[in-house]
């Protein structure tokens, strides 16, 4: 005769199997002690025994002093719903990131809905605000202006309070405490000035990015680098630009503003791949030569670096990666809500023909 199933474990699923039909919902309050003594007519010890068996799982969680929340967790069948967040997605590095993505969650048969920004704070609030009411299971992001303060915060934190995870990529928010995968982006600044001093330049500029945490860091170790080498900053060399300024950055009547604010430098350290590929195309018009007139150093290794006209040193990324480890880590940690990620990656120099050594 089968031993019979103890009363707790009964206890533990139907719990679970009322959080599975959407009875107790995410990020609210389980049923209480008290209310599931007195429904099932137990002791207090068995029901805590059935909401032990439900921590151990990930169905819900405890918060001292305040009680037991219930996790998101999503009845079809194992299927998730994954929300994921870009700025861009049809072109330079970004195709490479949403299809990586799209490739582990679809093989482990989840799927997902994919939003944009195009970089701009009520476009992230309103995209944000639609995936909470369609009630995702996780949340894969790329924050909009990273470098400004964020007038989201309030919607991460209802995600967090409703216990359904987000992983930043590229950047996050410094003033939450999140998940994120990006880049040494300070890092790759130090190796882009390190690179051209190694070749011999000693007066270096460089165009940046203000509105995103990427432009501030890699000009951070930019600036770094040259103070470690004993060579000074010339903030006069040195072009800002941010999400609505880039374009016209470039246009006919700015250029050549842009062009002395670069002129008697011998290297430039370009925020990316398209910046670099403007600036050569701005320095062919104007008659000069890479990198017999110029050296350049970008970012991000994408596609561009390798066919332009001449092929640019840059500073890895590494997209294909971000976007597996991001789909792979939302995942479990859905499954494990104690589970988190904050990952660096160290970046690396392709050395190509941009950069002349004097």
């Amino acid at each position: 005769m089968a031993d019979k199933t103890p009363r707790y474990q009964e206890i533990a699923d139907w719990l679970k199997e009322n959080i599975r039909m959407g009875t107790f919902k995410s990020g609210e309050k389980l049923i209480s002690e008290p209310s599931l003594c007195e429904k099932f007519s137990i002791s207090r010890h068995t029901v805590r025994a059935a909401i032990s068996i439900l921590e151990q799982e990930g169905f819900v969680t405890r918060k001292q002093g305040s009680g037991t929340y219930v996790n998101h967790f999503i009845s079809d069948g194992g299927r998730k719903k994954i929300g994921l967040l870009m700025t861009y997605a049809d072109d330079y590095i970004f195709p490479t990131i949403i299809s990586s993505i799209e490739e582990i969650l679809s093989e482990k048969g989840h799927s997902i809905s994919l939003s944009l920004t195009q970089n701009k704070v009520e476009n992230e609030r309103n995209q944000l605000l639609s995936f909470l009411s369609d009630d995702i299971d996780g949340l894969i992001v790329e924050a909009a202006k990273s470098a400004l303060p964020s007038v989201n915060l309030d919607i991460f934190k209802e995600f967090a309070r409703r216990s359904i995870p987000v992983i930043f990529i590229n950047t996050y928010h410094a003033h939450l405490n999140c998940n994120y995968i990006v880049n040494d982006d300070a890092e790759g600044g130090r190796l882009a000035v390190r690179h051209l001093v190694e070749n011999g330049h000693r007066k270096i500029g460089g165009i940046f990015k203000h509105d995103d945490m990427q432009g501030n860091y890699r000009y951070k170790g930019f600036a770094e680098e040259l103070y470690a080498r004993n060579l000074k900053l010339h903030e006069n060399h040195i072009a800002w630009f941010s999400t609505e300024t880039l374009d016209s950055l470039f246009s006919a009547d700015q250029v050549k503003l842009l062009l002395d604010r670069l002129a008697g430098v011998s290297g430039i350290v370009c925020y990316n791949d398209q910046v670099a590929v403007k600036l050569i195309q701005a320095f062919t018009q104007a008659g000069l030569s890479i990198p017999q007139d110029l050296s350049l150093v970008s970012f991000d290794n994408s596609n561009l670096s390798r066919i332009t006209s001449v092929p640019l040193t840059s500073i890895t990324h590494p997209g294909q990666e971000t976007g597996r480890l991001a789909a792979e880590t939302l995942l479990a940690i859905i499954d494990d809500p104690r589970r988190s990620i904050r990952h660096i990656y160290k970046p690396q120099l392709m050395v190509r023909d941009s950069v002349r050594k004097i």
